[in-house]
């Protein structure tokens, strides 16, 4: 169920932020004496362990959210007593 929640919200957002860092791994992959073949897999791989990892702190964030809100654990603001 996580998973399908984070194709559906969680990855169109952050390939919108883009905050994988595409041109550092890039650059840091140039500067390897490696084939172009060796690199185009290291950098794919880079980029599913990035998404694999922003899918696992999603599925924790949303398990522990849910956790709270069940069990009545979430702090909610209060209309100040006078």
């Amino acid at each position: 169920m996580e998973e399908r929640l984070f194709d559906t919200y969680a990855y169109p957002l952050l390939e919108e932020l883009r905050h994988f860092p595409d041109g550092e791994v890039i650059d840091f992959l140039s500067a390897l004496p490696l084939e172009e073949r060796q690199r185009v897999a290291l950098f794919d791989r880079a980029r599913h362990l990035y998404f694999q990892w922003s899918a696992d702190a999603f599925s924790i964030g949303l398990h522990l959210g849910l956790s709270l809100a069940w069990n009545d654990d979430v702090r909610r603001p209060r209309p100040e007593q006078g």
